[in-house]
Formats: structure tokens, sequence, C-alpha cells
């Protein structure tokens, strides 16, 4: 039995310190976005993309995170590593499909002032970013799949490294790159109302906590099955 194991047996309340972070940082998210003001132009619309943002900076960062800790397992072979490599790639690519979804209503129900006649899905294609976002998915999944078809953790770290390298790549791309974005650049980095700037940091550290307690739940969770079934991967 692992220590978190007697851990969690010796002290029940910790059992639901994964689901408690995982709570608290969804209802500080929710609270700080729906306390977002109106904004000349979109009013109240503007907190769905607002959300979204911060929704994106926290997945970017747990997405180099995982290629950070798949680097660490390459290098030194710990079994510590891989399994907080694993966690997180399972909480980072579930929540990166729900924030591609979640960024297409934002851009085309709040960023599309062209007055183009074309459908939506086209108007959406020639934003680069969310073609990026698109093509990620699509890389996402594709590692996902990779966990399931193959059972050698390195091959599987150096997978998520490679990831994390071709979403950089493709991202900076689309960034700076030509093209028309839906939406201006860095709008709340831009503005000057601190109370913008601040509860916009609100639902990027609560977001934080929410993926936290996310990646703690699941890596609990593998290693319950680890101990139930003695499985490990291959070294």
């Amino acid at each position: 039995m692992s220590t978190e194991t007697t851990s969690a047996s010796a002290n029940p309340l910790s059992r639901f310190a994964p689901l408690a972070l995982l709570v608290v940082g969804l209802i500080g998210a929710a609270a700080c976005t729906l306390s977002f003001p109106a904004v000349e132009g979109l009013g109240t619309k503007v907190r769905l993309p607002v959300f979204h943002g911060a929704m994106t900076w926290v997945n970017l960062a747990a997405f180099s995170f995982m290629g950070l800790l798949a680097v660490v397992y390459l290098v030194s072979k710990r079994t510590d590593a891989y399994r907080l490599e694993e966690a997180v790639r399972y909480v980072a690519v579930g929540v990166w499909l729900v924030g591609s979804g979640l960024g297409l209503m934002a851009a085309l129900n709040t960023w599309d002032f062209t007055g183009s006649k074309a459908s939506p899905l086209a108007v959406a294609a020639a934003d680069p970013r969310l073609v990026a976002q698109f093509w990620i998915v699509m890389l996402a999944l594709g590692v996902l799949a990779l966990g399931l078809l193959l059972d050698d953790r390195r091959w599987l770290a150096a997978a998520d490294l490679g990831f994390v390298a071709i979403m950089w790549v493709v991202l900076m791309q689309a960034v700076l790159g030509p093209g028309r974005a839906l939406h201006p650049d860095s709008p709340v980095m831009n503005s000057d109302e601190i109370i913008i700037k601040a509860l916009f940091f609100g639902i990027v550290g609560s977001l934080a906590v929410a993926f936290a307690g996310g990646v703690w739940l699941v890596l609990r969770l593998r290693r319950g099955a680890h101990e139930r079934w003695g499985h490990d991967s291959a070294e």
C-alpha cells in the first residue's frame, strides 16, 4: 500500500481533498466570471471569451508542464514523474476539448464584426487561431490514442514532448503569422481597468486550483487501479 493510500485511510477527510480543490476552483472561476463587468459593444457577452482566454492560459501552462515532466522522466526514469505526466495529460486534453468548443462559441457569438454573409464555420475557418486550436485537438487525441495502443513509457513520454513542441510551433505561427483574427489581441492585458485584469487573473488562479484538483484526483484513481490490479506500464 502506498504512503498516500495509508495517509488517506488515516485521515478520511484527505480522501475528499482533490474533489474539494476541483469544486472550490470551479466555484471561484464562476464567481469571477459572473462578476466581470459589462463592456461597451459586447455587454456581458464578453464573459465567455474572457473565461475561455483564462482557460487557455491554464491549459497551455499544463501542457508545458507535461512536456517538462516528460523530459524529467526520459532523463531520470522516475515512475512518479511519469504518473504525474500521465495524469496531467488526461486532464489537459479533456480540458482542451471543452475549451475548443467554448472558444468557437465565443468567437462566433462575440467577435465577428466583419458583416460577412458567409456561414459561421467559413468565417471561423479564416481565423488562424481557431484553425490552430483544431489541429492541437487532433494532435492531442492522437497522443491519447497512443496511450491506449502503447505500453512503453519512454515512447509515450517522447510523444508528449513532441506534442508540446509542435503545439507551440502551431500556436506561434497562428499568433505571429498573417491572417484575420476574430478578436483583438490581448483585450484584457490592453485594458486600463484594474478590475478587469484582477478578475481575469482571479479566473486564471481559480482554474489552476481546479486543474490541480483534477490532476490529483486522476493521479489517485490511477494509483488505486495500479495497486488493485498490480499492473504497471513497461519502463
